[in-house]
Parts: structure tokens; C-alpha cells; sequence
């Protein structure tokens, strides 16, 4: 690829130092044995999410299972940190099936991740289940946060608002199968599954305030044909009007530039308020690294989000 040594170029020039964390998700679109074997494009995809301190990934798609290995070992390569990797099982109805990652760089992220694993669907409401990760503050500050649960999602489209909805319902199990992290009160534990509402109404909303943020994080395909302007008021008003909206509609996250499919939920006050003023945004992967359109595609038909944190 032509735009690799500009890439190197720019990451070295917009390079500065901050004592934030940078969290970041990317969606691959179908990252698998195709785009493992070009090592430009691996490359590439690497020097992106080397600007993350901890990356959430979605659409790794290998059946032989190399393809995680491949962009985790050159993400080791272009970063002076190492990064360890959390891999989900691959998940999905359809014999087309995907794996989710959590890329971590504990030195800079100051986190470890204490557990994960895929949301026992039971009930059949996924596409592909969620990826349930929690994780440590090695050295909480200021912000009170000491661990913080993200749930990792890759929404099927034509049913990206049922599947929304029902992480109301992923929410309830981890309550349910997680006490100890809604134990502060002898009552905390009831009032989290109480205020967890499932097939919320205008008025019966969901008021979900525990000590222990939850994140719903990745591509929700929460935009254009997929969830109308009506349905996402809805969203944000009754169902989750409990939970930080970090990703709006004002930039858009594919990388057309057309739609805001993908999305960062937060519930936990503590949380939201370490984050860093204005740091909430997209990663105009094309912009940053001088890439042409086409050039910015064979990457991903995504461009990453993230947000900067202190903890």
C-alpha cells in the first residue's frame, strides 16, 4: 500500500504525551486469512489500533483461526509497549461466523482484564452474542473507578434495535451471575436488578446508578435503515435514557461518512466523568493518515471511536 510510510510519517508527527488512557473499538469488516496475508494492510490495521492503550475489536472472520495471531504479533511489532490479547470464541448463526478481541497495553492502560467471556444466549436474541469483559484499575485515582465491565457487540443490521433491546437483558445476567460487584449496601444488589427494566415503557424507564460502569461498546448498526431517527429517540429517551451516549450523531463512524453505526454507552457517573472533555469522537482514519477513500475501505468500511479517560 502507498499510504503505509505516511502513516508512519503522521503517527510520529501527531504523536504527544498525555497522561490519558485512550479506549478505543474498531469493526474490521470481515478482517480474516484474506487481510491477514497482505502485510501492508496488517500493518496498517496495526499502526491504527497502536493509538488505543486498550482496543475493543469486532469482525475478526478466519475459520482456521490464524488471523487474530497474524494482526496481534504485528501489533507487538509497531508498538513500544506490548499489548496482550483477550480472544473471544467464534460466535454467529450463520456458518459465516466472528470473533471479537480485546487488545490491552497495561502499561499505558493501567488495566487488567480479571474476565470475559460470550453471553450464554439461551434465549437465541443474538446474531452473535456479546463479548463480556471485565476490568481491573491497577491504580484507581481520582475518578473512584475500580473495575468497569465492557460488553463488546456486533449488532446484526436488520435487527440491530430488537438486539439493542435485549441488552437490557445481557445486562440483567451479569447483575444476576456478578453480586459481588453490587454488594456496596445490603440492598444495592436488589435495587441494580430492579432498576435493570427490560421491555421498558415511557412510564416504567430504566434508572440503572450502581458503583460499577458498564459499557456497551462496538457497531450497533445504529443508523440510516437500520435504526430510524425515531427509534433511536426512543432509545436514548426510554430504554437506555440511563446510560451516557459518548458517540452521536454529529460525526459519523463509517467510513463513507454517511451513518453513525457504531456506538459507546456508558452507565456509571464515575465513569462518564473521568473522560476527558471533547476526546469522545471518531478517528478519521483517512484524514490522519493521508489515505485515499479506496485506501481507507481496505481497511474497513469503519473508522475507529474512542474516548480518553483518567483514572
Amino acid at each position: 500500500m502507498q499510504f503505509v510510510s505516511n502513516l508512519l510519517v503522521c503517527a510520529i508527527a501527531l504523536a504527544t504525551y498525555t497522561s490519558a488512557v485512550r479506549i478505543g473499538s474498531f469493526n474490521l469488516h470481515q478482517y480474516g486469512s484474506k487481510k491477514a496475508a497482505n502485510a501492508d494492510l496488517t500493518n496498517t490495521v496495526a499502526q491504527i489500533i497502536s493509538d488505543f492503550d486498550l482496543a475493543i475489536i469486532q469482525e475478526i472472520s478466519d475459520v482456521s483461526l490464524r488471523a487474530p495471531y497474524v494482526l496481534f504479533e504485528e501489533l507487538n511489532k509497531v508498538s513500544q509497549e506490548p499489548y496482550t490479547m483477550t480472544l473471544s470464541p467464534r460466535v454467529g448463526r450463520s456458518a459465516t461466523k466472528e470473533q471479537y478481541i480485546f487488545f490491552n497495553r497495561e502499561s499505558q492502560s493501567g488495566v487488567e482484564i480479571v474476565e470475559s467471556y460470550i453471553y450464554d444466549d439461551i434465549k437465541d436474541l443474538f446474531e452473535r452474542p456479546p463479548f463480556i469483559g471485565t476490568f481491573k484499575v491497577k491504580n484507581p485515582g481520582k475518578s473512584g473507578v475500580k473495575l468497569f465491565t465492557i460488553m463488546d457487540v456486533h449488532l446484526r443490521p436488520s435487527a440491530a434495535y430488537r438486539e439493542l433491546l435485549d441488552m437490557r437483558t445481557v445486562i440483567e445476567d451479569f447483575i444476576q451471575i456478578h453480586p459481588q460487584y453490587f454488594d456496596q449496601t445490603p440492598t444495592s444488589l436488589q435495587e441494580a436488578l430492579d432498576q435493570n427494566v427490560e421491555n421498558a415503557t415511557a412510564g416504567n424507564k430504566p434508572s440503572l446508578k450502581t458503583n460499577h460502569p458498564i459499557l456497551i461498546v462496538g457497531d450497533f448498526n445504529a443508523d440510516c435503515s437500520y435504526i430510524s431517527t425515531k427509534r433511536q429517540q426512543l432509545l436514548r429517551t426510554i430504554d437506555y435514557v440511563d446510560f451516557t451516549w459518548a458517540i452521536n450523531n454529529e460525526v459519523k463512524t463509517n467510513t463513507r461518512q454517511t451513518c453513525t453505526y457504531d456506538r459507546i454507552l456508558i452507565n456509571g457517573a464515575n465513569f462518564a466523568n473521568a473522560i476527558v472533555p471533547k476526546s469522545n469522537t471518531t478517528v478519521n482514519i483517512q484524514e490522519k493518515y493521508g489515505m485515499t477513500l479506496q485506501e481507507a475501505l481496505d481497511v474497513s468500511d469503519h473508522i475507529p471511536i474512542k474516548f480518553d479517560i483518567e483514572w
